[in-house]
């Protein structure tokens, strides 16, 4: 686990009986924050580890139950809620399980249906940008990692870009207005897809994504750490 990621995690994995393994953030990188350079240092910490101990790794960025879990899961229980009343799937992607399976389940099921990728702005490798923003704060994805195993193969109809502000302001949409506590991913993806409910052509529709992360992991960052500022009554 690398040094960028919440205490709280951390503290709840050790509570569960997990060793939990802290590895040093790479030069220059944001506290709190978890870059491509971070997660390259985890990679190595980890399969060290595997090999010393001979310890089975669940591993979601390589191992094929990540995207068949939501092909056989995620996208069914999509379509039976939405009677397969659905337009567009967004996903802010981490390592593409969820929209490499997903998107491929729902494609067979609604042919014209639209799939779109969502990654941090100044950070959209997958969509061919140059990265000028590597610490961005939306955590759970944006890398900087352009060869995802998972979506290799995968179709996709247009990748769209989200801010760090945008996601904050959209995640606590989320919780004021639908009593949805999410977290920073989660928040790109309301953003997102009230992006795709702008274009002409889709007014109208319905637009679905996944909540895929909890706000209380999220409790010592900007996401909500300003909103224990005392309030006039």
């Amino acid at each position: 686990m690398s040094r960028g990621n919440s205490p709280e995690r951390a503290r709840m994995m050790a509570a569960l009986g997990a060793e939990v393994v802290l590895v040093p953030q790479a030069p220059g990188s944001v506290v709190g924050q978890v870059s491509g350079a971070d997660l390259a240092l985890v990679e190595k910490r980890a399969r060290e580890l595997t090999a010393e101990r001979g310890a089975f790794r669940a591993d979601q960025f390589m191992r094929d139950g990540n995207p068949q879990s939501h092909y056989d899961g995620t996208a069914q229980e999509i379509w039976d809620d939405t009677a397969g009343e659905l337009d567009a799937f967004v996903d802010f992607v981490g390592s593409g399980g969820t929209f490499a399976g997903t998107s491929r389940r729902l494609r067979e099921l609604k042919p014209d249906i639209k799939c779109f990728v969502v990654e941090p702005a100044d950070a959209a490798v997958l969509a061919h940008q140059a990265v000028s923003n590597p610490d961005h704060p939306i955590q759970g994805g944006g890398y900087a990692m352009p060869d995802l195993r998972f979506l290799q193969g995968v179709a996709v109809d247009g990748y769209l870009q989200v801010t760090g502000s945008e996601a904050r302001e959209h995640a606590r949409l989320l919780a004021t207005k639908e009593g949805i506590f999410g977290g920073y991913s989660s928040g790109a993806n309301l953003a997102a897809a009230v992006q795709v409910l702008r274009r002409p052509e889709m007014e109208g529709k319905t637009v679905v994504f996944v909540v895929c992360d909890s706000g209380l992991k999220y409790l010592s960052t900007d996401l909500w750490a300003e909103l224990d500022e005392p309030r006039a009554t």
